[in-house]
């Protein structure tokens, strides 16, 4: 499937979702939300049983929300994409798919908060990441307050979150923002396939189980 904000392509074992808008910075619309969504259903449904998200281009995995739509919407509007987005972003978050945020650039606002919903992150050499937020004198909306210190921790968390800060790759990997460090000589899409086999190779009922146990244990983020 091919739309003029995403792309999703899927293979034997399941999709690799593209959002592609690189002269946008792969910003979301509330196109690309219906279209996760649509695939997250039918991978729920048994279509697949893996997940990669990616942007297109070298620049941004996803600079967030797009701020062009969102000067085009009413507040209502706004709201109910903000409140998809969220409710889709805490799905993801909770699925038993294997997902795989592919960062190959940015990941900045509800780009990184699209990134954390995904069960594991790989990042090119040049991805940078952050909450900017603050400076604009909102809250990230998309359930990052909740994801970003079940991933790193409260402290590294807030230090992101009220500084607005960027953070690079190496740092990302040292608190616990990012599982995998991609190189620059391969194809990221390749690099993040090769990290999802690593899994995909065992029993489907076994991760499931693992994924449960997990959850019952506590530990999630609550959309509350």
């Amino acid at each position: 499937t091919m739309t003029n904000d995403y792309s999703v392509d899927w293979n034997e074992e399941g999709a690799v979702f593209t959002i592609r808008r690189p002269a946008k910075f792969n910003a979301i619309t509330r196109n690309v939300i219906a279209g996760l969504t649509e695939v997250l259903d039918d991978l729920e449904a048994g279509k697949g049983r893996s997940l990669i998200v990616m942007g297109e281009g070298e620049k941004a995995f996803c600079a967030g929300t797009d701020l062009s739509e969102a000067s085009g919407l009413s507040p209502e509007q706004l709201d109910a994409k903000s409140d998809t987005a969220r409710a889709l972003f805490f799905r993801l978050y909770k699925s038993k798919v294997i997902t795989i945020a592919a960062v190959n650039g940015l990941a900045f606002g509800g780009g990184l908060e699209l990134a954390m919903s995904c069960m594991f992150r790989i990042a090119a050499p040049h991805a940078t990441m952050s909450l900017p937020e603050v400076k604009l004198a909102v809250v990230p909306a998309y359930g990052g307050t909740q994801m970003l210190p079940v991933l790193v921790g409260r402290s590294h968390a807030l230090d992101m979150m009220l500084t607005g800060r960027t953070v690079v790759r190496d740092e990302a990997l040292r608190i616990g923002l990012i599982n995998r460090l991609a190189t620059a000589d391969e194809d990221l899409l390749t690099q993040a396939q090769a990290y999802l086999r690593t899994m995909t190779c065992y029993s489907h009922s076994a991760i499931t189980a693992i994924c449960d146990c997990m959850d019952t244990a506590g530990g999630v983020a609550t959309d509350a």
